[in-house]
C-alpha cells in the first residue's frame, strides 16, 4: 500500500465497517434515545421544552433588556428566529460532545468484555441527538413560513450542512472521548472550554459585533461557519460563498478523519485503562 493510497484505503474501510454495522448503529440509537426520557411523564416532548426555554430566556435577555438590534446581514428582523436558527446547530454539537467525553467510561463493561467497536458509541449519540435537532428545524421552518409566507430554496443545502457538522462533531467527540479513558479530568475541562467556545460563536450576534481585536476568533472558529451556513439556508436568499463552503467542508473532514484516527489509535489500550 503506498503512502498516497493508505488514507483512502483505511476511510474506505471504516465506511465499510459502518455500513456493515448499521443494525448494531440502529440499536444503539434506540436504546441511547429511549434511556434519557425512559420514566420520564413527558417522554420525548423534554426534546422541544429544553430548547424552547433556552430560546426565551436568551431572547427575554437580549432582545428585551439589552435591546439587541439585527442588521440586515442578519437575514431578519426577529430576533427570536435569528437566535434558534443559531441555537440548533450548536446544541446538536455541544450535547454530543459533552455526553460523548463520558461515553467510553459508561459503555466500559461492554468495551472490556467483548469485542465490541466502541468507535460507533460516539455515532450512536450523534445520531440519537439529531432525531431531536431535526425536530427543531422543522419547527423554526414552520415559524419562518409562518412570518414571511415563503421558503427559502436554499434550504436544500441544510442536509450538506448537517453532514459537516456531523463529521466535524464526530471527530472532536472521538477525541475527547478517548483522552477521558486516560485523563478523567477531560470531561470537566470540556465544559469550561465549551463555555468559552459558545461565546465566541455568533449565536446572539452577527460577527461583525465582535470587538475587532478579538474577530479572529470567529474566523478561526468552525461552528461559526455552521451557524452563519445554518442561518442563510433558512433566512436568506444568498448562500455561502465557495470558498466559505470548501473551507467549512475541508475543516470537517480533516477533524472527522484526525479524531477517528486518534480514537482508531487510542482504543487498543482502553482495556487496560477501563
Amino acid at each position: 500500500m503506498s503512502a498516497a493510497s493508505a488514507p483512502i484505503q483505511i476511510a474506505g474501510n471504516f465506511l465499510g465497517n459502518l455500513v456493515r454495522r448499521r443494525g448494531l448503529i440502529l440499536n444503539l440509537v434506540v436504546r441511547d434515545f429511549k434511556q434519557r426520557y425512559i420514566g420520564s411523564s413527558m417522554g420525548w416532548l423534554w426534546a422541544i421544552v429544553h430548547p424552547i426555554v433556552l430560546l426565551v430566556s436568551y431572547t427575554f435577555v437580549f432582545a428585551v433588556i439589552f435591546k439587541v438590534r439585527l442588521g440586515p446581514e442578519a437575514g431578519t428582523s426577529n430576533y427570536a428566529i435569528f437566535l434558534f436558527a443559531g441555537m440548533l446547530p450548536w446544541l446538536l454539537f455541544q450535547e454530543t460532545v459533552q455526553r460523548s467525553a463520558n461515553s467510553m467510561v459508561d459503555y466500559s463493561n461492554l468495551i472490556t468484555k467483548s469485542v465490541f467497536p466502541a468507535e460507533l458509541i460516539p455515532i450512536s449519540i450523534f445520531l440519537s441527538n439529531v432525531l431531536n435537532h431535526l425536530l427543531g428545524v422543522l419547527i423554526l421552518v414552520a415559524v419562518v413560513v409562518g412570518f414571511t409566507q415563503k421558503l427559502s430554496v436554499l434550504l436544500a443545502l441544510l442536509p450538506l450542512y448537517i453532514l459537516f457538522l456531523g463529521m466535524f462533531t464526530l471527530g472532536v467527540s472521538w477525541l475527547v472521548s478517548s483522552l477521558n479513558v486516560f485523563l478523567r479530568d477531560t470531561a470537566q475541562v470540556l465544559t469550561i472550554a465549551l463555555t468559552f467556545w459558545f461565546w465566541f460563536t455568533p449565536i446572539f450576534f452577527t460577527a461583525d459585533r465582535i470587538p475587532a481585536p478579538l474577530r479572529f476568533l470567529a474566523q478561526i472558529n468552525p461552528l461559526a461557519g455552521v451557524v452563519s451556513a445554518y442561518r442563510s439556508c433558512i433566512l436568506s436568499a444568498t448562500g455561502p460563498s465557495a470558498a466559505e463552503l470548501a473551507s467549512l467542508a475541508l475543516i470537517s473532514v480533516i477533524t472527522f478523519a484526525a479524531g477517528g484516527l486518534f480514537f482508531r489509535h487510542s482504543k487498543r489500550a482502553f482495556g487496560d485503562v477501563l
